[in-house]
């Protein structure tokens, strides 16, 4: 796997999408961090990044995919090998 941060942003309001994007990254055997908006300071933060509170939301490095979207978190987490020509 890549050299990367992943954080995962979750919430007890979508409890279920949350839940689901949490065993995709274990099943992946990726490191993550999680930060629960109920928490002040990761509110603030997903606010600032995202402008919402919609919930999972997937950070690696910055780059932003909101909601549990396996294939676009794929993308972020297993970028395809730029072709040399």
């Amino acid at each position: 796997m890549g050299d990367y941060h992943v954080t995962l942003f979750i919430s007890p309001w979508n409890k279920t999408g949350c839940d689901e994007a949490k065993k995709y990254l274990d099943r992946k055997g990726i490191n993550y961090e999680i930060k629960n908006t109920q928490d002040p300071g990761a509110r603030g933060e997903l606010i600032n990044k995202t402008g919402g509170l919609d919930t999972p939301t997937l950070d690696v490095n910055g780059h932003l995919v909101v909601g549990f979207l396996p294939q676009k978190w794929d993308h972020l987490l297993n970028p395809e090998p730029l072709e040399l020509t």
